[in-house]
């Protein structure tokens, strides 16, 4: 399963943040399993409004809602 299919998972199921708003630290928490290197990154990477310009190989489908919090894109539930 792909980060982005387990992100889309835990917060479906309400198992990461609220309402589908969460924080870059439960983000952190949740995939600690993983290399920061990849998780570090992989929030601003996918974000709808800055990660085109610099990511332009990803899946654009989180939000930033303020510094460090983040939702998923309707669209990607």
């Amino acid at each position: 399963m792909t980060l982005r299919a387990r992100l889309i998972a835990l917060v479906r199921s309400n198992e990461l943040g609220e309402d589908g708003v969460f924080t870059r630290k439960e983000f952190m928490h949740a995939f600690r399993d993983l290399n920061p290197k990849t998780t570090g990154c992989f929030l601003s990477n996918s974000e709808m409004q800055t990660g085109r310009v610099h990511s332009p190989t990803y899946l654009h489908f989180t939000e930033r809602v303020a510094r460090g919090v983040y939702r998923l894109h309707p669209n990607a539930l």
